[in-house]
This record gives structure tokens, C-alpha cells and sequence, in this order.
């Protein structure tokens, strides 16, 4: 994969810390490459506009924050997908990526599987499974609280978000 650009949902303070202690703990076990906390929005992108960190800027002034359900752990084969957070995707999140899309176009039909990573690696079914009875106690809900403009290649270690914009509509300002 060459470079590519992506936006990432990030989490509040609480949230994140939430989300960093049980990435730890399974990262520590399941032997996994670290990476910045965040639930992929949109993207790819092999190129940027002038303008995009200028309209994601104006985006994020008209957006509020929105809440994530968690369903879930769950886990697939995919390396980046290995073991996640399963989140529903709810009508605010589909608004939320179509309003998106309208700024700054993506592949809005592609397959799109709502999750926030926790380990990217090729991990033996038996012990995401075996991690999933282990931990039973789940926050119901994560909040998005920015969004971020990525850009990400082959090293994982090279990923890096280039800006951020805290998501913070007020009606009537």
C-alpha cells in the first residue's frame, strides 16, 4: 500500500484513557504493532486537496460530537481487523459519514464495518476468542469527540494524524 489519507473519529479524554487501558492490556497478549485509538470515518484518499484541512475545519464547526453503541469484542482474519470493538452503525453515525462525503468524497457504499481496532496482527482464533470471555465489562458507549486527517502507509510506525478538529456545533452562535 502506498500512501494513502483517511479520517479518523477520535475520543473524548475519558474515553480514550477507557479505550488505551483495555488496547494495553489486550496489546500485551496478543503481541500487536501499537497504533493511535480511532474508528475510521472515510477514506481513502490518495490525494488531498488545497482546501481539505480547511473544510474539515468548517466541518467540525457544524457537527456536534456523536455517541458510538458498542455491540461489542469481535475479531476477523484481516490484520487490521484482528480483534475490535464492534460498534452498531447507527443513523448518526450513516448521517454523520454521508455529511462527510459531501465535503470531501469517499467510497460512501464500499463494505463498511464500524469498529475501533484493539490489536492489529494474524492472532489464533482461539485466543481473541479466549480473550472475549475474559473481559466482561464494556462501556455501552464511546463518544467522538474530534475528527482527525491521517495519513497512513506500509509502516505502521510512520501513521500519523495531521490535524485534529474538536467537533463542536452550538445551535445559535
Amino acid at each position: 500500500m502506498n500512501k494513502a489519507y483517511y479520517i479518523w473519529g477520535l475520543f473524548d479524554n475519558r474515553d480514550a484513557t477507557y479505550l488505551n487501558k483495555l488496547k494495553d492490556e489486550i496489546q500485551a497478549k496478543l503481541l500487536s504493532p501499537r497504533f493511535d485509538l480511532h474508528i475510521t470515518l472515510a477514506g481513502p484518499y490518495l490525494n488531498l486537496d488545497s482546501d481539505s484541512s480547511e473544510k474539515l475545519k468548517n466541518f467540525s464547526k457544524n457537527n456536534n460530537p456523536i455517541i458510538l453503541e458498542v455491540k461489542g469484542l469481535d475479531y476477523t482474519k484481516e490484520i487490521f481487523k484482528s480483534f475490535y470493538l464492534s460498534v452498531n452503525y447507527s443513523e448518526q453515525l450513516e448521517i454523520f459519514r454521508s455529511n462527510l462525503n459531501k465535503i470531501m468524497a469517499f467510497d460512501l457504499k464500499k463494505n463498511f464495518l464500524p469498529h475501533i481496532s484493539l490489536a492489529y496482527g494474524n492472532h489464533k482464533i482461539n485466543e481473541k476468542r479466549g480473550f472475549i470471555s475474559k473481559i466482561t465489562k464494556l462501556n455501552k458507549s464511546i463518544k467522538v469527540s474530534k475528527i482527525g486527517l491521517v495519513e497512513i502507509n506500509d509502516d505502521i510506525k510512520n501513521w500519523k494524524i495531521l490535524e485534529s478538529f474538536k467537533l463542536n456545533y452550538i445551535r445559535g452562535l
